[in-house]
């Protein structure tokens, strides 16, 4: 019986040889689903065929794909094999795929290479047909050719053209025919000129600038070179004689280089604004925001002059950083008056919110308003925040976890589980394609309905995905389901390092969960890696320093849970010995470094959460608020039962914690 199945088979994949690829793939999708693989069969079948796609090796390839037709990666399979046969006579197989899987990622790749080589081919009325918008820039620039060479209405073209002219980078060769004819046409405007500098130097295309400052009048040239000196040194705007009010763009050079002047120098800065100010009418939103950046700037230094500037700004018009570092000025007066007095200047809807409503509770505690401040505290209590934590500390309470886990239908769930979508996504998990897997995954977590965005998390979570469980949790709002947003992922190698370190669980947790979302294989734009998010330099010195042979390694294991988190926790416990066993600054030096919050510790100590709040670095300061929130949580969902929040209510933070 096998040799007749055998024989059977052969002849099958004789006829596929002579069939051409639009019968290769008609015949196999009319061939049965072959249902004697394992899965792990058939993960390791579809491996070894991509392979052979890859390597034009069609006679295996055909061969493997006639028994992988019921696998859920089988359109991959389809898409590579397209790939490496465009041409027009494919065309009705390559629209029938595209139209199949519209919008998904296996057809995103597919169109991109049919169009590029629909370009080449010089297709236009095809390449029209299927363009649906792309990030690629030649994809965009042919776009553009193809419809000013196809389309007798060029008013429909020539603003598309503007927006891709616009932009702070050179543009694909591609381009250069249809912008000329824009430009011919009279549709680049000085404006579009000007607006493109501006970009172009913040991208440093100082090749394109001076390319561009030609496009200008003559006699306004002066302007590009002003922005170019202005963009290289913020200081080239202390020369006054180059600034006389001849054309409005001169404020915009003023107000973009002075911001960066008042941070660099700002008693250079202070003098060239009481200049312009003399020279140029600024409305009054700009002279507001001028201030509250000279105060922004005193505040973060902790320079009490910082007020001054602040205090010209009307409350209500304060951007959110300007409401910060005017706290942050205000606190470190220790006058709670004033505190009171700011909170309640601000917008209605702002002071609702949990940080104003703690500040005002400190302060009315501070000025003996005793029963309105414990009143107002027992509010922020019920919210499980940073502010809320703090607020149960003060007033003695457990912390509330307020736990609600999310109500769904089983059979949902698994209808979700069986649609080929998913599947396609939890089998790229499966063969750590993680990034294809993320992109399937997410086109149902964020585009599908609502109840299919909740019921993918709940599925991520229960699949071990858990980065796409917190955040698909976040992104509809879902915020209540603790146990899911919070999962013990990883509990012996993080249970095992932490122990051996003798560092809190909850705080290792807190850390994992606020680093990588407990995503093995993250990795951030500076280099750092795995689920503590290690840096490569910091993994060799602190393999120097552990006992035994220096070990060498390669980036590669930082993805390794075991390996990362053994030198993750080393870390902080180091971190925690040189912070004078204060792990709320090693929490911080753990996100910016130990020698520059070793700068932000005060030489008189202050109150923990006062010096929360004046942490320059407003990544670190929010790291700081989360992680000490996540600790909490993690404490109560560990069964530890205390709150971490108490002993944060009498400590103080000095210049002692560094080492």
């Amino acid at each position: 019986m096998r040799k007749k199945i055998k024989q059977a088979f052969k002849n099958q994949c004789k006829i596929l040889l002579a069939l051409g690829v639009v019968g290769v793939l008609q015949l196999l999708a009319s061939l049965p689903v072959a249902a004697s693989l394992s899965l792990a069969e058939q993960r390791e079948l579809f491996v070894q065929t991509e392979e052979h796609i890859s390597a034009r090796r069609f006679t295996e390839a055909r061969e493997n794909m006639a028994q992988l037709r019921g696998y859920a990666l089988y359109p991959y399979l389809e898409a590579e094999f397209l790939q490496q046969n465009l041409s027009l006579a494919n065309e009705p197989l390559i629209s029938e795929f595209l139209n199949d899987y519209s919008g998904t990622p296996v057809a995103d790749s597919l169109r991109t290479d049919w169009l590029r080589f629909l370009a080449q081919k010089n297709q236009a009325e095809r390449f029209l047909l299927y363009y649906q918008g792309s990030r690629n820039g030649k994809l965009q620039c042919q776009y553009l050719h193809f419809l000013w060479q196809s389309t007798e209405n060029l008013n429909v073209v020539w603003p598309q053209v503007s927006n891709q002219w616009v932009n702070g980078n050179s543009q694909p060769k591609e381009c250069d025919p249809v912008f000329a004819a824009w430009a011919n046409a009279g549709m680049r405007t000085e404006q579009h000129v000007w607006d493109r500098i501006k970009l172009a130097l913040a991208n440093k295309e100082l090749g394109l600038v001076n390319y561009l400052t030609r496009l200008l009048p003559e006699q306004n040239r002066y302007l590009a070179r002003l922005a170019r000196r202005a963009a290289n040194n913020s200081a080239a705007i202390m020369r006054f004689r180059d600034y006389q009010n001849n054309d409005p763009r001169e404020q915009e050079l003023i107000l973009s280089a002075l911001p960066r002047l008042i941070w660099q120098d700002i008693e250079k800065a202070e003098q060239a604004w009481v200049h312009y100010q003399q020279v140029y009418d600024f409305p009054d939103d700009v002279v507001h925001n001028m201030h509250e950046r000279f105060g922004v700037t005193l505040s973060v230094r902790g320079d009490p002059e910082a007020l001054y500037w602040l205090e010209q700004v009307p409350m209500t018009q304060l951007s959110k950083q300007g409401r910060q570092w005017m706290l942050a000025a205000l606190l470190r007066t220790n006058r709670y008056d004033r505190v009171s007095m700011f909170i309640n200047a601000l917008p209605a809807e702002e002071q609702e919110k949990d940080q104003w409503r703690y500040w005002r509770a400190r302060a009315l505690l501070a000025l003996n308003f005793t029963e309105e401040g414990q009143e107002e505290l027992a509010e922020v209590a019920q919210n499980r925040s940073y502010y809320g934590f703090l607020a149960s500390a003060h007033l003695n309470r457990e912390a509330s976890l307020a736990h609600q886990p999310v109500q769904y239908d089983t059979r949902e769930l698994e209808a979700l589980k069986s649609r080929a979508s998913m599947q396609r996504a939890i089998e790229l998990f499966a063969l750590e394609r993680n990034l294809q897997g993320r992109r399937e995954w997410n086109r149902i977590a964020y585009r599908g309905q609502y109840q299919e965005q909740v019921l993918s998390a709940v599925l991520a979570h229960e699949l071990g995905l858990y980065e796409q469980a917190i955040f698909t949790f976040a992104h509809t709002g879902m915020f209540n389901d603790v146990e899911r947003r919070f999962p013990l992922a990883f509990y012996d190698v993080l249970k095992t390092h932490a122990t051996s370190q003798n560092l809190d669980l909850a705080w290792v947790y807190a850390i994992v969960r606020r680093e990588s979302s407990f995503r093995a294989d993250a990795v951030s734009p500076v280099g750092a890696r795995g689920l503590m998010q290690v840096m490569p330099g910091t993994a060799e010195y602190l393999l120097s320093r552990m006992p035994g042979p220096a070990a060498r390694f390669s980036r590669q294991q930082l993805y390794n849970p075991e390996f990362n988190v053994r030198l993750g926790t080393r870390y902080l416990k180091e971190l925690l010995q040189r912070s004078g066993n204060n792990w709320i600054v090693a929490t911080a030096a753990y996100n910016a470094g130990i020698h520059r919050v070793q700068e932000w510790l005060p030489e008189t100590p202050v109150e923990l959460d006062v010096w929360v709040e004046t942490v320059p670095y407003e990544e670190t300061r929010n790291y700081i608020k989360g992680v000490l929130a996540y600790q909490q949580i993690y404490s109560m969902l560990l069964g530890e039962r205390n709150n971490v929040f108490r002993p944060l209510i009498s400590m103080t933070v000095g210049a002692s914690h560094s080492g």
